[in-house]
């Protein structure tokens, strides 16, 4: 049996994509996690419509749901947005704001391992160590993608994790450019 024929007898699991919130979904200058978090909350002094309206950009989301209906990822967010709310405060932040199907399919775990001194290269290389590489060893094949921005994602640049990710730009977002980039990258066409 040729290694071609053994590959495509291997079963295909769903991609998972690592998503960053900061220039990627969020772009807004002046809602971030405070805002969220006084919503949750219900504090009346924020105005909850306009967060959950306005806090992730509505091309991003546009753009990342796009993705959601091509490959049907499964989720881990790798953000610093997880040092602020917890599984559970995420997961109905992204169904007030029109990305339910992210908290309908974030990985049973759903974090990267994060502390105020990490970085981003660490983080997902951690992830990926525990949780994808037993997955490979049992004869699987996954797809992965990490979304990310040039600043948080810095140190993905240069590394191997380099062609598996999407960088956005600051203040600008998941922009339709970069879902060609991402599509390219999950449909097994490296940048």
């Amino acid at each position: 049996m040729s290694s071609v024929t053994q590959l495509q007898n291997i079963p295909q699991v769903k991609p998972i994509i690592f998503l960053d919130i900061d220039d990627v979904l969020c772009v807004h200058r002046t809602l971030n996690t405070r805002q969220v978090l006084a919503a949750l909350a219900g504090d009346e002094t924020v105005d909850a419509d306009e967060v959950w309206q306005h806090i992730f950009h509505p091309a991003a989301r546009e753009n990342l749901r796009a993705l959601d209906e091509e490959f049907s990822p499964i989720y881990v967010i790798s953000s610093s947005w997880t040092l602020h709310l917890d599984q559970q405060q995420l997961r109905e932040t992204f169904r007030l704001t029109g990305i339910g199907f992210v908290a309908d399919n974030l990985h049973q775990v759903p974090f990267t391992p994060r502390d105020e001194d990490s970085y981003r290269l660490v983080e997902i290389d951690a992830w990926l160590d525990t949780y994808l590489a037993p997955t490979l060893s049992q004869a699987y094949v996954t797809s992965y993608l990490i979304i990310d921005d040039v600043v948080s994602g810095q140190s993905l640049l240069g590394s191997h994790l380099e062609d598996r990710t999407v960088f956005c730009d600051a203040w600008t977002g998941f922009t339709y450019p970069k879902l060609v980039t991402a599509q390219k990258i999950l449909r097994g066409g490296l940048r």
